[in-house]
C-alpha cells in the first residue's frame, strides 16, 4: 500500500507544485509544506514516541526552513526536540507563551543553544515568502491576547494561512471560540483548505466561522478511539452542512494536498483511489498590496563570557528573551550582540521576554 500510494503521489505532484502533508502521527499535529524550490517548513511535531523525525526522514526531508509551534501543548511540541536536533531549522516561532512543563523547557534550552536558529514569537502580520509565489502569512496572535478562557494556550495558537496563486490553506493549531471569532472580525475570508481545530473538538469550527470560511476540504489530524472523543459529533455534523469534504488521519491515514496554483489534488495514505481534483475559489484580497515581509534575524552568536554583576539580565540583539546571568545561553552571546538590563522589568519592559529554559 504504501508504494502505491507513493507512485501515486508522485504521479500527481509536478514542479510548480506546493504539498502539503498532514502526517498520520494519532492523537496530535504535524503538518509538513514544502515548496517548488524544495523549501520545507513544519507546524507543529506531536507528542513524544510518534515518530515525527522518522516520518519526516521518510518523506524524503533532509533540512527545514521553517518551523512553527502553534502552542506549546505536548500534543504539538512533544517531539519537536527531536526534530530540532535532527533538523535544525533557520527560524523558529511560537505563540509567546510559556508553559511549565520540562518538555517545553528542554525543548527551548535546545533552541536557545542553537547559534543558527532564529527565535521569533509570531504576531500577526509577519509574511515568509517562499517560492512560485507562495507566502505564509500569521494571521494570529495578535495584542491582546486571549485571557480567561476554556484553555488561553490553545486560543492563542499561532494561525497562518498559505497561499499559492488562487489556492489558500488555513492552518489554526488548536484554536477555539475565541480565536475563530477574532478571526471573522479580522475578516479572514474564504479559504478551500482548512485544518480543522483542535482535532474537531466540540469547542472548535464554530457555525458562524464556517460560513465566512466555506472549506471545500477540512483536514483533521486525530487518535484513533482517542480518549477525548475526538473529533466531536456536532463539529463533523456542521462540517458536513458546510458540504466539506472531511478527511481524518486516523481514518485516511497520512493525508497529502498538492496546489498547482488553480486546483488542489487531495490523496490519502489508506485510500489511494480517493484522490481527487478540486477548483478552487480565487483567495480574497490576493490581488491586493502585499503585507511587510518579516525582516531578516541574524541569529550568529559565539560562545563568550558575560560578567554577572555588570549584566544581571543578558538578550541578544537577534533574540527576543532574555536570559539570567549564571544561564548556560546567556555565555554564548556575542558581545558585539549583547543587551544588559539592571532588572527583569526593564528587560520585559524593552519588549524582551523570559527565556523557557532557565526562567529569570
Amino acid at each position: 500500500m504504501f508504494a502505491l500510494f507513493v507512485f501515486l503521489f508522485c504521479s500527481l505532484a509536478h514542479a510548480g507544485d506546493v504539498v502539503v502533508d498532514m502526517l498520520d502521527i494519532g492523537q496530535g499535529d504535524a503538518i509538513l509544506i514544502r515548496t517548488p524550490a524544495k523549501k520545507a517548513i513544519l507546524i507543529d511535531a506531536g507528542d513524544r514516541g510518534d515518530g515525527v523525525v522518522e516520518k519526516l526522514s521518510a518523506l524524503g526531508v533532509d533540512h527545514l526552513d521553517l518551523i512553527i509551534a502553534t502552542h506549546p501543548h505536548a500534543d504539538h511540541v512533544g517531539s519537536m526536540e527531536q526534530v530540532v536536533r535532527a533538523f535544525p531549522p533557520k527560524v523558529y516561532i511560537d505563540n509567546g507563551l510559556p508553559h511549565t512543563t520540562a518538555t517545553y523547557t528542554s525543548l527551548m534550552s535546545t533552541i536557545e543553544a542553537n547559534a543558527g536558529i532564529s527565535y521569533k514569537s509570531a504576531a500577526k502580520g509577519m509574511v515568509f515568502n517562499l517560492d512560485d509565489g507562495a507566502k505564509l502569512e500569521v494571521l494570529l496572535p495578535e495584542s491582546p491576547a486571549f485571557h480567561d478562557t476554556r484553555s488561553d494556550l490553545n486560543a492563542n495558537s499561532v494561525v497562518t494561512r498559505l497561499t499559492h496563486g488562487k489556492d489558500c490553506f488555513l492552518f489554526v493549531g488548536d484554536s477555539e471560540e475565541p480565536t475563530e471569532r477574532r478571526l471573522i472580525d479580522e475578516k479572514v475570508g474564504q479559504c478551500d483548505v482548512l485544518k480543522v481545530a483542535h482535532h474537531g473538538s466540540k469547542h472548535s469550527t464554530i457555525q458562524p466561522f464556517l460560513d465566512v470560511v466555506k472549506p471545500k476540504i477540512a483536514l483533521i489530524s486525530v487518535g484513533v478511539a482517542n480518549r477525548y472523543h475526538h473529533p466531536g459529533e456536532e463539529t463533523l455534523a456542521r462540517l458536513e452542512a458546510a458540504k466539506a469534504t472531511i478527511y481524518r488521519t486516523d481514518r485516511d491515514g497520512r493525508i497529502t494536498v498538492i496546489s498547482d496554483g488553480n486546483h488542489v489534488v487531495v490523496s490519502t495514505e489508506k485510500h489511494d483511489g480517493d484522490a481527487k481534483l478540486l477548483p478552487v475559489a480565487s483567495v480574497p484580497g490576493h490581488d491586493a498590496a502585499p503585507p511587510p515581509v518579516l525582516p531578516p534575524v541574524d541569529p550568529d552568536m559565539a560562545a563568550d563570557v558575560v560578567d554577572d554583576e555588570a549584566c544581571p539580565f543578558a538578550a541578544s540583539k537577534s533574540s527576543e528573551v532574555f536570559h539570567k546571568n549564571g544561564c548556560g545561553n546567556a555565555a554564548k552571546i556575542n558581545p558585539e550582540n549583547l543587551v544588559c538590563y539592571a532588572t527583569r522589568e526593564a528587560a520585559i519592559k524593552a519588549g524582551k521576554r523570559a527565556a523557557g529554559c532557565c526562567h529569570p
